[in-house]
């Protein structure tokens, strides 16, 4: 019989001690982007909501690589439930005739859902999952959003050698969406050749109750390289006077989130500065004036994202503009559509690496806060050992600001040592061709 997970061993599950900082504007979040807000609804059955069935990942050639799990037939064949439980849903499936819904009530599963499945066969040929070549991704449904974490957990090959894939839960996200899973911790030696038992956890913040839908787990190429990719949000100046110069004495490339309604404001870039950035390569990305998009109706969403990109456009910024970054990471259903009709690319909190070769959803593409330089230079170090991208944000650059000097000279050094691509948004999507 397994032991109950509780709280303190679901925490050893999802991965590394470290404090994974929040992507949002309003600075450096102990918790998560905000959440201060009410959930604007919107239902589809489809994975996208655009009414194609399984192909959320913003590229004709769909998300690629192999099913691991498909959820299919007598599930309790292949997983066990560790904490909370679990049943399949016939009429809400991603791809096929059904998904796995994840439940925990809170109070008595204390938020948590875990569940495992083995690759271990005795029969004596090598029956391990092999990952050493690909990536994780995973086709998710809240039906009840709340901030939390979803992790999976790879224990290659035993319990003492593992990887953790750890991703943030928008808490207004609603319906289908894939996401692409990076590695957020290590312990032992792990041999990603040699999976044998891989565990799917989610965890909600203070305990809260919490319906997942999961589908479609499969394997998806990896890049031959790791890559890195630095941006920073509000127009804020520092881009300009503080890294701007550093980055140009290494040839590097970055992306700014433009306010548009901000320009030439104190603190804030200037057209001027947009124009120098943007000839040696910078995108200035899309990024709207309207905070907490998923609490608007969905009219108004659309008005600001599509004007924040229509300003770029009309000052000649048409390249950056395939970009948009999310406020605050907050997205629902709703505001993914709107993007995904406007825009290339999206990025949005995630607390960890992505897929460095071809997102499976070019609408999730996750980033990690700049602020606490030790745990982005733990993630550069996961990245580059597995060839992953790591999109690392910031906000506020100065002394007493959410990222002193000093910590972002440290990133920028370690990433000088690191083997691994420094590309901007554009560079990253024009070398997989969408």
């Amino acid at each position: 019989m397994r032991r109950p997970t509780t709280r303190r061993t679901l925490l050893a599950t999802l991965g590394t001690a470290s404090t994974f900082s929040l992507a949002g504007c309003s600075g450096m979040i102990p918790t998560g982007p905000g959440s201060d807000s009410e959930s604007t609804s919107t239902p589809t059955n489809t994975p996208d909501g655009s009414g194609t069935e399984g192909t959320d990942s913003g590229s004709s050639s769909g998300p690629g690589g192999s099913v691991i799990d498909d959820f299919e037939g007598n599930v309790k064949d292949r997983w066990q439930t560790d904490a909370g439980k679990f049943t399949t849903d016939t009429k809400n499936a991603f791809k096929g005739s059904q998904s796995l819904v994840l439940q925990a009530k809170g109070k008595q599963d204390a938020g948590n859902v875990t569940i495992t499945r083995s690759f271990y066969s005795d029969s004596g040929k090598n029956s391990a999952l092999d990952l050493s070549k690909h990536d994780l991704s995973l086709a998710v449904r809240f039906r009840k959003p709340t901030r939390g974490h979803i992790a999976i957990k790879c224990h290659a090959p035993t319990q003492s050698s593992s990887l953790t894939c750890r991703r943030f839960i928008p808490q207004e996200l609603n319906g289908w969406t894939r996401f692409d899973l990076g590695y957020t911790g290590k312990q032992g030696q792990p041999d990603p050749s040699s999976v044998f038992t891989v565990q799917i956890s989610v965890m909600t913040e203070g305990g809260k109750p919490i319906d997942v839908g999961i589908d479609d787990l499969r394997k998806v190429p990896k890049a031959d390289k790791g890559k890195v990719m630095f941006q920073f949000d509000d127009s804020v100046k520092a881009a300009y006077d503080t890294v701007f110069p550093m980055f140009k004495k290494r040839d590097w490339q970055a992306g700014v989130a433009i306010i548009p309604d901000v320009i030439g404001s104190e603190g804030r870039l200037s057209t001027g500065n947009m124009r120098e950035m943007a000839s040696a390569g910078w995108d200035m990305m899309s990024h709207t004036s309207t905070d907490k998009l998923p609490t608007r109706p969905k009219k108004e969403q659309k008005k600001a994202i599509t004007q924040s990109k229509q300003q770029l456009n009309s000052i000649g910024f048409k390249t950056g503009a395939r970009h948009f970054v999310a406020p605050n990471g907050r997205v629902n259903r709703a505001t993914l559509d709107i993007i995904r009709n406007n825009h290339k690319t999206n990025f949005m909190f995630g607390a960890g690496p992505g897929n460095a070769k071809q997102p499976t959803n070019m609408y999730t593409i996750p980033r990690v806060m700049g602020a606490s330089p030790d745990a982005v230079v733990e993630l550069l170090d996961l990245a580059e050992q597995f060839n992953q991208m790591v999109v690392v944000q910031y906000h506020k650059i100065g002394e007493n600001k959410e990222t002193t000097p000093a910590d972002f000279k440290q990133v920028v050094k370690h990433v000088d040592k690191k083997k691994m691509d420094v590309v901007s948004p554009s560079q990253f999507l024009d070398s997989i061709g969408n």
